[in-house]
């Protein structure tokens, strides 16, 4: 069966689907996120592509609870969010819609455009052409 096939399948059964944390950004290259009772370093961590030592350093924490108000990096792009649907602990699909370019999608996914070619050589040939509707593997750690 198709790789591309096999991905949708698992996109669609037995996945989980790993929603993006959102930040109030402040304009620069960071911002502020309440945290909640399912909230841990790492998965913040994970979710606005840092490092847990980042997170702690910025605002002098080394654990954190819920209601508590953090300073994270805060990426922004034109207010777009990607999630996923995990298949794994550590990737899952994500559909390409509207004016996706790879480079968008790979900021959101905290990688590179060349990185997600790789995790996609039967599909993405040309990090300059996608197209709306294709299902691409990509990095989903968070959640």
């Amino acid at each position: 069966m198709r790789s591309d096939i096999l991905l949708v399948l698992a996109a669609t059964f037995g996945s989980t689907i790993g929603l993006r944390r959102g930040c109030k950004h402040t304009g620069e290259s960071e911002g502020w996120y309440y945290t909640t009772k399912n909230d841990t370093l790492d998965i913040l961590a994970a979710d606005f592509c840092t490092k847990t030592e980042v997170i702690q350093s910025w605002n002098n924490i080394q654990t954190i609870e819920p209601g508590m108000n953090l300073k994270v990096p805060c990426h922004w792009n034109a207010g777009e969010q990607r999630d996923c649907r995990k298949n794994t602990d550590a990737y899952g699909a994500y559909v390409v819609t509207g004016n996706d370019t790879l480079n968008e999608i790979a900021y959101d996914f905290c990688t590179t455009a060349v990185d997600l070619k790789n995790l996609n050589p039967n599909l993405i040939k040309n990090i300059d052409f996608i197209d709306l509707g294709w299902v691409i593997e990509v990095p989903c750690s968070f959640n």
